[in-house]
């Protein structure tokens, strides 16, 4: 597959995009969860409730009163459905997450969809040229770390659509043959690996021309990048979200739907300092991985300069870590188990 990307270059001006000091993840949930209603997402958003408060507790004590905080809520729109005809609109998702999160005790400021995260589209009914190809973008921006003894009998990230964390184990054509074995060796590791192969793309061989389909590792990745403000194409801020009218009716279809959506009037920015995600544990794995991903990414210095700078501008000043990866937090909650009455 011919992928293709525009990279920031030293005579491209970096667009600025507004900063929060905390954007925190609320949900991440698949279509189909939608199912039944509002009882798996309720139930979600109240296990969220009290960690979020005790998160806006902190940044207010060290921001104070003027901290900004913004709320998000991610919809999974590109797994594929098992059921295309019980799919709810968009309207439909809206009002049910807005009544679950105010029933909660809180708001959600935005609703972001992950095939956003793909394909980034920034107003309804967006055309090709309106859109960026942020998963491309982030795939072409891996640095791949270079094993030692490497013979190229793997072939590089880029053709094999797999990053490890470290030296895999050698590969054994000839059983009859095969050397002693090695174990895979996490960089950097301290006393034990923690080895990781991450799966970022696979693409159907049996489909002539078929397009990559992304892992939720690399789009948790990319939805990292842009809730933390550093994704540019050419220097161009991406996924701006976009604030429907009072007389302007959400799309019937997901694909006509903006990356993300301002649901509140009075926002925090979206991007912020740092970002925090409130989910159940089965997504521990793939948030794992996105942090390998983003570890292994070549930053363009001039996005990480205006950031650092920035922060360090504030009222009450921020100091960066020079790692974006030091800017991402977790909480994995107890998984949500939803009782169905017969």
């Amino acid at each position: 597959m011919d992928v293709r990307y525009d990279e920031v270059t030293q005579s491209t001006k970096v667009e600025a995009v507004p900063l929060g000091h905390l954007s925190i993840e609320t949900g991440h949930l698949y279509l189909d969860d939608f199912a039944d209603g509002d009882r798996k997402i309720a139930r979600q958003l109240e296990q969220a409730a009290p960690w979020l408060e005790a998160a806006g507790k902190r940044i207010h004590r060290r921001f104070g009163r003027n901290a900004r905080i913004s709320t998000c809520f991610l919809v999974d729109d590109y797994t594929p459905s098992s059921s295309s005809l019980d799919q709810p609109k968009p309207s439909e998702v809206v009002d049910i997450v807005t009544a679950a999160a105010d029933q909660a005790g809180f708001r959600i400021d935005y609703l972001a969809r992950e095939a956003g995260c793909a394909i980034a589209c920034e107003r309804p009914h967006s055309g090709p040229r309106d859109r960026s190809a942020l998963a491309d973008i982030v795939a072409g921006l891996i640095v791949e770390e270079a094993a030692v003894g490497a013979n190229g009998s793997r072939p590089p990230t880029a053709q094999t659509g797999w990053l490890s964390n470290g030296e895999r184990s050698p590969a054994v054509a000839v059983a009859m043959d095969a050397p002693d074995w090695d174990p895979p060796e996490e960089f950097g590791k301290y006393k034990h690996s923690v080895f990781v192969d991450i799966e970022l793309w696979s693409v159907d061989k049996s489909v002539p021309q078929a397009e990559r389909q992304y892992s939720c590792s690399l789009l948790s990745a990319v939805w990292q990048l842009l809730r933390l403000g550093l994704l540019r194409n050419a220097g161009k801020a991406v996924a701006k979200p976009y604030r429907f009218g009072s007389n302007e009716a959400l799309p019937e279809l997901w694909s006509q739907l903006p990356s993300i959506t301002q649901l509140t009037p009075d926002a925090a920015p979206f991007a912020a300092y740092q970002v925090l995600s409130l989910l159940p544990p089965h997504f521990r794995a793939a948030e794992h991985a996105a942090e390998i991903i983003v570890d292994h990414l070549r930053f363009d210095g001039k996005v990480l300069k205006q950031t650092a700078d920035r922060a360090r501008d504030e009222t009450n000043p921020v100091t960066l870590p020079d790692n974006p990866v030091g800017r991402v937090s977790h909480l994995f909650f107890d998984d949500v188990h939803v009782t169905h009455n017969d």
